[in-house]
């Protein structure tokens, strides 16, 4: 498995893979061994027998440098890496903002051209080329979940994808924004705009 992104959510991804490790091998068979591990700031550190995941989230604690960790070869990118090692699937998370959604993009898009299949909670690469990586994948016959770029992880691509597949929406209707929700339904209560918005920020 290759994580790309070590920022708040790449943490809590390897935190989860590690705190969590006896419930996924005793409850699903599941044993995640992370191989690569990518930020913008320390390239790529790959290790083919798997990273220590404590290592690793001490270090980037620590704001040092992740090639500390014993044993692991650095590439200068996360590209780079993800072109020169193999992984069983990418967990795509990078800072991907909404000009163009790179790096996340071509991160994706070079997994899944080589059938590796992505997870991620990238929002803009995939509300810019979702289509797009949705149609590789497809054609590659990997899998490709980004559930939790939406409505905050509510699961309802899937639901939309595979639980209505017998069906033809005709339309889909509600506020889709935690805040836009938020706002409102304290104004509901009596509150302000104003007042409704300054609690939602300070939030």
């Amino acid at each position: 498995m290759w994580v790309v992104g070590l920022g708040t959510v790449g943490r809590w991804v390897v935190r989860a893979l590690h705190t969590q490790a006896d419930t996924l091998a005793e409850r699903y068979g599941f044993e995640p061994v992370v191989v690569g591990v990518a930020t913008a700031r320390n390239g790529f550190v790959h290790r083919p027998e798997g990273l220590d995941l404590p290592t690793l989230l001490e270090l980037a604690a620590h704001g040092r440098s992740l090639s500390e960790h014993p044993g692991a070869h650095r590439l200068p990118s996360a590209h780079e890496g993800l072109r020169a090692t193999d992984a069983d699937l990418l967990v795509e998370v990078t800072a991907s903002p909404p000009r163009d959604g790179e790096p996340g993009f071509s991160h994706m898009r070079e997994a899944l051209g080589r059938r590796i299949p992505v997870v991620t909670s990238n929002k803009w690469p995939v509300a810019l080329h979702g289509v797009e990586l949705a149609e590789l994948a497809r054609r590659q016959g990997v899998a490709f979940r980004a559930e939790s770029t939406v409505m905050s992880g509510t699961p309802v691509l899937s639901t939309l994808v595979d639980g209505l597949a017998g069906t033809t929406p005709t339309a889909l209707r509600g506020i889709l924004n935690a805040t836009a929700n938020f706002v409102l339904s304290e104004m509901t209560a009596g509150r302000s705009y104003g007042e409704a918005l300054a609690e939602a920020q300070a939030i």
